[in-house]
């Protein structure tokens, strides 16, 4: 049967959907991977709509992942699908996850939970004409009544189809069965709503990245993430499996083979520091012999790193990896659940810091809680201006999420009173600009560049008197001035070290780099100016303001 698979995300990773795509094709189906790269505020354009619907008209199932911040565009595209044809319309990812009888307002078909196994016997009896209503893992719609058949067995455990991780085929990089928006221009990654054949070209021009998942899984139950509600659906199961070491190395040889554009390896995992020091050991020689590109690790924790396994993966390539520290208010971890002591945090951040040299390091930040005093905000900007720098800070806007533990706090407290404005139309990224949330991206710009802000200046900073004398907001400002001035101090000091040992290519690369981002930049802003004065926009399809009534 034919199958169409919409991934509606900004980037053109979707391990999860390539991954399911590849189940099916294995299988037999004929597949279609459609990359619609849109931020979650952006509706999409009439022409893209009409490209779609063109496409997909052959279609026997369409499918659309979505997180809950992407909830507008999934009902833009359904109603689309739905106009035009009576083709079924399955959404999956987290969002169906956790709300399956919300989305089947809008879809035909849900996906709860991890979805390789509930999507092969489903087109498994579709294909042959069988009852379907019954597959394990969905929620359906059928005569204005709503089906949730609860969710089956993780994939990789006891009672599953994949009895281990190995089983599941590789992520779909067969870009020659896909489709994307038709890039106009690489530099500013435009387009003109058209969906295009993907290729080679417009598939590295995202990005450099190859991105997979050595472990499924989160240890921990963290009151503000969907795993606080996943771990609450499989009580007794473990929720951590693991693939082996050279089925991971297999892939990423497959990897270098095949999509020769990739420079660098990216592992968005919640527990790769779980595998055993011998499995770690293996993994790194391996990596190092055969596979050679810089790695990325994501999903490190206080407690899950530790020295012995951190230096092996240097040795093999190590060079970014990220930590959630989340916050250092003491008050506040409980809140979240989380059970590192501030000690543990900074006793990891040490570790790391000694290979600052071959490693960049990224923490998490959570701002703008609700629950939060000024005192636990200033709490951890006292902790953070401790830490050895360099690093950088990835700081997010607490959003309730729904299926988790301060969504049903913030609905309790009246924080929370409309679901779609009040969460799904956010950005975890929008944080309020508050004076002190204001001092956090101070220090983040201050750290990253090597140069920090001491410990006696930040008390300066959040001092309360010297805060009503607007002292400190003086200083903020003298901070926020000199920063280019450090900036440019630092850049001369790494240009001089190349330039002694001879990496003329880096800095060469350097300036390339820069020249194309204000080139970019000077063609966004022109492009801007002639948007204001002709009036026009590009943007067609539904938006928020026209409609307030797609989540009733």
């Amino acid at each position: 049967m034919k199958v169409s698979l919409l991934s509606i995300y900004p980037d053109v990773q979707s391990f999860g959907l390539r991954t399911i795509s590849s189940c099916l094709k294995r299988e037999g189906h004929d597949v279609d991977l459609f990359f619609l790269t849109r931020e979650f505020r952006e509706r999409y354009e009439e022409k893209t709509m009409n490209d779609l619907i063109r496409l997909t008209k052959d279609s026997d199932l369409v499918g659309i992942s979505l997180m809950s911040n992407f909830w507008d565009n999934a009902i833009q595209i359904t109603r689309k699908i739905k106009e035009n044809y009576n083709i079924p319309v399955v959404w999956g990812g987290t969002h169906p996850t956790v709300r399956p009888d919300e989305c089947l307002d809008h879809a035909d078909m849900v996906c709860i939970g991890e979805s390789e196994e509930a999507m092969v016997e489903l087109t498994r009896k579709m294909q042959k004409g069988e009852y379907y209503y019954d597959v394990k893992g969905m929620g359906f719609k059928t005569n204005e009544k709503k089906i949730n058949n609860g969710h089956r067995p993780l994939p990789g455990s006891e009672g599953s189809m994949f009895k281990s991780l190995d089983e599941i085929p590789y992520p779909d990089y067969d870009y020659k069965s896909h489709y994307t928006l038709n890039v106009t221009d690489f530099v500013l990654n435009k387009n003109d709503g058209s969906i295009a054949k993907m290729n080679i070209n417009n598939l590295a021009s995202y990005n450099d990245i190859y991105m997979t998942q050595p472990t499924r899984g989160c240890p921990f139950a963290c009151t503000f993430c969907v795993n606080n509600a996943t771990l609450a659906m499989y009580p007794h199961q473990k929720p951590i499996r693991k693939r082996s070491v050279d089925h991971i190395i297999n892939e990423l040889l497959w990897v270098k083979k095949n999509l020769p554009y990739i420079g660098k390896i990216k592992f968005d995992d919640d527990a790769f520091f779980l595998h055993s020091l011998d499995d770690i050991e293996d993994f790194s020689k391996k990596y190092k012999e055969k596979i050679k590109l810089p790695l990325m690790i994501t999903g490190a924790t206080p407690s899950t790193l530790k020295r012995n396994k951190l230096a092996v993966l240097v040795d093999a390539g190590l060079t970014e990896m990220r930590m959630g520290i989340q916050t250092a208010g003491e008050r506040t971890k409980v809140l979240y659940k989380r059970p590192h002591s501030n000690e543990e945090v900074e006793n990891a951040v040490v570790m790391v810091n000694d290979y600052k040299n071959k490693v960049k390091a990224y923490y998490d930040i959570i701002l703008d809680s609700p629950w939060d005093t000024e005192g636990d905000a200033i709490e951890t900007l006292m902790f953070l201006s401790k830490l050895p720098t360099p690093y950088k800070l990835n700081l997010f806007s607490l959003l309730f999420y729904p299926g988790t533990d301060l969504y049903r706090k913030a609905k309790k407290d009246g924080i929370v009173k409309d679901d779609i404005n009040d969460i799904y139309r956010k950005h975890y990224h929008g944080c309020r600009p508050t004076y002190l949330n204001d001092l956090h991206f101070l220090l983040n710009d201050y750290v990253a560049i090597d140069v920090g802000i001491s410990p006696k200046i930040m008390s300066l900073l959040v001092n309360k008197k010297l805060r009503e004398l607007k002292i400190s907001q003086i200083l903020y400002r003298i901070l926020k001035t000199s920063l280019t001035f450090f900036k440019i101090i630092r850049s001369l000091q790494e240009i001089s070290k190349d330039l002694l040992k001879g990496n003329w290519s880096k800095v060469f690369g350097q300036m390339k780099k820069w020249f194309l981002r204000k080139k970019a930049r000077i063609k966004y802003e022109i492009s801007l100016g002639l948007k204001k004065l002709t009036g026009s926009s590009n943007r067609a399809g539904i938006s928020v303001a026209d409609d307030n009534n797609m989540g009733s």
